[in-house]
């Protein structure tokens, strides 16, 4: 098939549309944001990608994928609609998983961490194994790869437009339940009732299901699909008296002991209870949630639970995501997570690693209002965890303003909390800050994209030339 993809240069763009390619489709692409870089990775395998876009540019194509930021007003898009040919993006992973042995993985955040190290098990383990990902394992070039004859694809599925709700996977993995995307699902009951009849239409067809007993709406949902047959169930010690003991395939420690050693109890329905100890490269409790699900997946599918948590324990997560980086005894964390979950896990992380006298900066990106005003409690109290925080310029990526919403009121917040905060005009503000603060000893986790963290980088660089 000829496929043509809008906004080709956003991440998950990116890797839909080289697996297509690589599974043998004919593509092309277009993005006004499109880099030179990117415009030179495609035309070396033979893909035109626009940086203009006209209705002209889909001419010939069968199927015009866009993606979520790709609005009804593009002419690509309103020329595709016209011809019944346009598909978002996330229909379109569907599509291609729904015709394999798929393993979907779901979750308001940790999805990319869990799908990627699913499938770094099942390739350590000997296993053919294809994924679609929508960022780059570390020790990989591409967030996608296609195998022949794969065993299985695992697919990291975005819940954030309901297009989730098209996958029929062989198996469905929801990694934890949190408030997200409130825009789109107006509270966390839209998000537990939306996973619940995900869960129950994937049930029907014949869906193998593990749910992850994790996040603040772990118990709403619980109680939507209690009378549900076939869904396993991952909980932590505190919780399994929460959970059918029938229904659970595995226990982790709530606290993990000295060298970042978790305990792990695990028995699939009708087998003995086993005792196992993960100790993951990636800390914290949040990582190793995310692990536990990667590895409950795998045993589903046959890999022995010992083999499986070995190859667990080797995974070194996504690039840009909790990468640790040391510049003559400073610390940059590379992190784009913006999940209050995920940022208060990391820094805690991070915080047990540094002598006793290191500090933690936090170098913080926000952006849409939508996002912000959704998680904004949560995110002060996760940001006034660390030594202080460092709040970029507010970046609204198109969406209206939001009275209160803002990088200032942010830091005022943060204060308010209990936490030390500050605000920047610029980027290479924060990063002069930083060159002129950090001693030996400390860390900066930079809650942003590949700029701030080259840009961080270069300042602590300079700083001990």
């Amino acid at each position: 098939m000829k496929m043509h993809f809008i906004g080709i240069g956003g991440a998950g763009m990116h890797s839909l549309a080289w697996y297509a390619h690589e599974s043998g489709h004919e593509i092309s692409g277009s993005d006004k944001g499109a880099s030179e870089a990117e415009i030179e990775f495609w035309q070396a395998h033979g893909v035109t990608v626009h940086r203009e876009h006209r209705p002209e540019n889909i001419q010939g194509s069968e199927l015009v994928v866009y993606s979520s930021a790709v609005g009804p007003d593009n002419v690509e898009r309103r020329a595709a609609e016209e011809k019944q040919m346009a598909c978002r993006r996330g229909e379109m992973l569907a599509r291609i998983a729904n015709t394999h042995k798929s393993i979907a993985v779901c979750g308001t955040h940790g999805k990319g961490t869990t799908a990627a190290a699913i499938s770094e098990i099942f390739e350590k383990c000997g296993r053919r194994v294809s994924d679609i990902l929508g960022a780059v394992p570390v020790g990989r070039t591409q967030a996608s790869r296609f195998t022949p004859d794969a065993q299985v694809l695992v697919c990291e599925v975005d819940e954030s437009d309901k297009t989730h709700v098209f996958h029929r996977p062989h198996i469905l993995l929801i990694n934890n339940v949190e408030e997200d995307h409130l825009n789109v699902y107006g509270d966390l009951d839209g998000i537990t009732r939306t996973f619940a009849q995900h869960v129950r239409d994937c049930v029907t067809s014949g869906t193998r299901v593990v749910i992850h007993y994790a996040g603040v709406g772990a118990a709403r949902l619980y109680a939507l699909l209690r009378d549900c047959p076939n869904i396993l169930w991952i909980v932590s010690s505190s919780d399994e008296a929460r959970v059918s003991g029938s229904n659970i395939v595995y226990q982790i420690s709530d606290k993990p002991e000295a060298g970042g050693r978790f305990p792990v109890f695990f028995g699939l329905p009708g087998e003995p209870v086993r005792t196992h100890a993960l100790t993951p490269y990636l800390g914290g409790r949040a990582n190793a949630q995310n692990l536990m699900s990667a590895i409950a997946v795998a045993c589903l599918l046959g890999i022995p639970c010992d083999e499986a948590i070995r190859a667990a324990a080797q995974y070194k997560g996504l690039r840009d995501r909790c990468e640790i980086h040391d510049i003559h005894g400073r610390w940059v964390v590379t992190d784009y997570a913006s999940h209050p979950t995920c940022v208060t896990n990391d820094i805690a992380w991070i915080r047990s690693t540094l002598p006793p006298d290191g500090r933690v900066f936090a170098l913080y990106h926000p952006y849409r209002y939508s996002l912000m005003q959704c998680l904004w409690h949560a995110l002060v109290s996760a940001l006034a965890t660390a030594d202080e925080a460092l709040i970029l310029p507010f970046d609204p990526c198109g969406e209206p303003i939001i009275q209160g919403i803002s990088s200032e009121n942010l830091a005022v917040a943060i204060q308010a909390d209990g936490g030390h905060a500050c605000v920047f005009e610029s980027f290479e503000a924060s990063y002069r800050e930083l060159k002129d603060r950090m001693n030996p000893g400390d860390a900066v986790i930079v809650f942003s994209g590949r700029q701030a963290f080259e840009g961080v980088q270069n300042a602590l660089v300079q700083a001990t030339v």
